[in-house]
């Protein structure tokens, strides 16, 4: 697999978490690391920028840009001084859909609340949230002042977590949202499809 195959994929992996929060109802806008562990590993550190209608999700390689009131997705490598884009189809996330609030995604057919406790720094409510399948995992949605949304969500057994750290309240800045001035558009490979 070719070096630049890779980096599609792995930039294409690191969306799909983007599309978790596209369709979310969530009206804050605010910026955030996110830290993900795998079997006591961390996997991935991002940091995320939202505000009305866009969000941006980067890592030191590259960053994905969700422009909804576009209808547009930006995949921007910055080693290579490139990006991608694709059109943006709220309807295809449905299924990706998490919560960053109080209310349970549909497909979630239960969820219990088992305490209050601090997570990095925030007050939050933890639930256990089983879906219909029988699957079960931990959420924990902030109840401190002005930030609403979900701040963790863990395996059941701790064997993964994603969490989110250094929340900061504002808007970011609108240059964030925009594809860098004299990176060079490609062609998105076919097997991707044609739309997210």
């Amino acid at each position: 697999m070719s070096k630049s195959v890779k980096k599609v994929i792995l930039l294409l992996t690191c969306f799909m978490s983007v599309l978790v929060f596209a369709t979310t109802a969530a009206a804050i806008s605010f910026s955030a690391d996110i830290v993900s562990s795998d079997d006591g590993k961390t996997i991935s550190k991002q940091k995320m920028y939202m505000t009305t209608n866009k969000i941006r999700m980067e890592t030191k390689e590259m960053a994905n840009i969700v422009r909804m009131d576009k209808k547009l997705v930006w995949m921007v490598m910055f080693e290579d001084k490139m990006y991608m884009e694709q059109p943006f189809n709220t309807a295809n996330t449905k299924s990706n859909r998490q919560n960053m609030d109080a209310e349970p995604p549909a497909d979630d057919v239960e969820k219990n609340f088992i305490l209050r406790e601090t997570i990095n720094g925030y007050a939050a409510d933890k639930y256990r949230v089983t879906t219909k399948d029988k699957n079960s995992h931990y959420i924990w949605i902030s109840s401190d002042p002005g930030i609403t949304m979900q701040v963790k969500t863990a395996a059941i057994d701790g064997s993964w977590w994603q969490e989110f750290r250094n929340i900061r309240l504002g808007e970011p800045d609108p240059a964030l949202f925009e594809v860098p001035v004299g990176f060079e558009k490609m062609l998105m490979p076919a097997m991707f499809g044609h739309g997210y």
